[in-house]
């Protein structure tokens, strides 16, 4: 007996995604793009323009207000887009991978500039074996996608949860999980008040070259790449007066540095800003961890079992411990005291008696003269 079939209509299979690494890249190099028209792009055209009109007709502050809150805006508006560009099929592992892939763009921009330095600097023995280092971080790069390490770790990076926004089981542990992460915190806190307190960061000055009028930063605390670094030189001991008079106006605006481009502005203030938000993002991450967070958990679980004890029977035992260790010292006291006595006596004579130590104390303070023969 025949049996129709009616045919099931054809689903619509979504998109295939892109590979893991092109989708890296291209998300690396928006965070980059995004990051350099936020940091870079807005207030150089700002300097440069519409705040010099602001600053002339009100004053600074509601100039550098309203700068900031034009950064603030372009890094919402570029990130709500790029939130909408990454809502579409996505490959297994691209939060990670646009993770590796910001920190290999990085790496391998300051090997291609090392490289390039060295060269520029001419052959040495300490040049050629800095261009073996480089070329050999280049090379590990290169083995780090070709062998598949770069898709590993992305996924790795993925399964682990460390880029995702959710929590775990967040209505249980929260007393151990706030403690945790208060004690985290107090952790790198210290270590960043120190770098702080101690000028372990490098710090903007400011200089007055010759001609200008005005002090300008020396940019010797910010992170430049390129451009030249001015130091102070030293007159010759033949220099002439009026040769040491040009080289001392010249050493009142030095060191500083010349060109280049900024990729960090102001160190001692970015960095402990950027580790605080690392901080606090890895705190969080942290108890909301699966593994770990089961374990805060499970910790919370146990120590709401345990019977603490009341004020009245915890002053009982105290009382009682204390004069255990007082009748416990007073009986160790009486004991060494009498085995003292009894071992001293001129009957046994296993230890010294006071008299003996004594005798042995006066004769330290009154040695005998040494012969001379």
């Amino acid at each position: 007996m025949a049996v129709a079939v009616q045919p099931s209509p054809e689903t619509k299979k979504p998109a295939p995604p892109m590979g893991l690494i092109a989708a890296s890249a291209i998300g690396a190099v928006y965070i980059l793009a995004t990051a350099g028209v936020v940091l870079r792009l807005i207030p150089w055209l700002w300097d440069n323009g519409v705040g010099q009109a602001i600053t002339s007709a009100t004053n600074e502050f509601v100039s550098v207000t309203a700068k900031l809150l034009a950064q603030l805006a372009a890094a919402v508006a570029l990130i709500w887009f790029g939130a909408r560009l990454a809502s579409g099929p996505r490959h297994a592992g691209w939060k990670g991978g646009v993770l590796l892939m910001v920190g290999v763009i990085l790496v391998g921009f300051f090997v291609l500039k090392g490289l390039y330095d060295q060269a520029g600097r001419g052959f040495s023995a300490g040049g050629v074996l800095l261009m073996v280092v480089y070329a050999a971080i280049g090379f590990f790069l290169v083995q780090f996608f070709r062998t598949g390490k770069f898709s590993e770790w992305a996924l790795a990076v993925d399964q682990g949860g460390w880029l995702d926004a959710h929590t775990h089981k967040r209505t249980q542990g929260l007393r151990v999980r706030r403690l945790t992460i208060l004690g985290i915190l107090l952790i790198a806190g210290t270590g960043i008040w120190t770098l702080m307190a101690h000028n372990y960061l490098p710090k903007n000055g400011e200089v007055t070259p010759p001609g200008v009028d005005h002090p300008i930063s020396n940019r010797m605390g910010d992170w430049v790449v390129g451009g030249t670094v001015l130091e102070p030189t030293i007159a010759a001991k033949d220099a002439t007066p009026a040769e040491r008079e040009r080289i001392a106006l010249e050493n009142r605006a030095r060191p500083r540095h010349e060109g280049g481009l900024t990729l960090l502005p102001d160190m001692w203030l970015t960095i402990p800003l950027i580790l605080m938000a690392m901080t606090l993002w890895f705190a969080w991450r942290a108890v909301n961890y699966p593994t770990f967070a089961d374990f805060l958990i499970a910790t919370e679980a146990e120590i709401n079992k345990v019977s603490w004890t009341s004020r009245k029977a915890l002053i009982r035992d105290t009382i009682v411990v204390l004069t255990c260790l007082f009748l416990l010292t007073v009986f160790l006291f009486v004991v060494d005291l009498f085995w003292s006595s009894v071992l001293s006596s001129r009957y046994i004579g296993v230890l010294p008696t006071e008299k003996d130590r004594q005798e042995a104390v006066q004769g330290d303070r009154n040695p005998e003269p040494v012969k001379d023969w």
